[in-house]
């Protein structure tokens, strides 16, 4: 096979974008920052997170709302993640895709809530490796981009990105790897469109673009 896929997770085969809203809106609200709306959330979205975070109270984010914000995020997604259901189309999506190009999982939340729920939805035979992000700190999600597909032996000449931020196409635009965005997670389609990759509504759609473009 000449193609490889690489699928993002949040936003893009998991359907979390109205939990992760939720977490965000209420943490929010704790911060005296009422009224923010699902609409916000995609419209303000970006990394670094605190940049997302500034725009979205209007002002510097203090240290301390930075940890709420966080910590909130972390301990009431840890409670919910395994109650979250796949995007509707995502085994369609993979199953698609299988005969026609290998595929593997690249995300920057941390390897073993990954590792977890893809053991829950039993999405481990789809997948040539999988791989949350296992450091400290703020990842780059360019260089675990590189490592990832150094670790699978893959030219990023042959790759597809899938993913819902401008983050997916900002890591695998500069490796040569060629992105299809998603309006199912966590940003606009105005952002997304604004980086001239393809922009699609569904994961069926991703797919189809995908196995369509030599």
């Amino acid at each position: 096979m000449d193609k490889h896929v690489i699928w993002d997770w949040n936003g893009t085969l998991l359907d979390d974008f109205a939990i992760t809203a939720r977490i965000t809106i209420d943490a929010l609200n704790d911060l005296g920052c009422p009224d923010v709306t699902e609409d916000d959330i995609r419209d303000h979205y970006r990394r670094p997170l605190s940049g997302y975070f500034n725009a979205l109270l209007g002002r510097t984010a203090l240290s301390h709302e930075l940890d709420h914000l966080s910590d909130r995020y972390a301990t009431r997604y840890a409670a919910a993640m395994h109650e979250l259901p796949l995007a509707s189309d995502a085994l369609y999506a993979l199953r698609a895709i299988a005969p026609f190009a290998t595929q593997s999982l690249l995300s920057m939340a941390p390897h073993p809530q990954i590792a977890a729920l893809i053991e829950h939805h039993r999405l481990g035979e789809h997948f040539s490796l999988i791989q949350g992000f296992a450091g400290t700190g703020h990842p780059s999600k360019r260089e675990s981009l590189l490592t990832h597909c150094e670790t699978l032996g893959v030219a990023a000449e042959c790759c597809w990105m899938i993913g819902d931020t401008v983050d997916d196409f900002d890591a695998a635009s500069p490796l040569g790897i060629r992105t299809v965005l998603v309006t199912t997670g966590m940003q606009a389609r105005a952002a997304l469109a604004a980086t001239g990759a393809p922009v699609v509504d569904s994961l069926a759609d991703a797919s189809r673009l995908i196995l369509e473009t030599r």
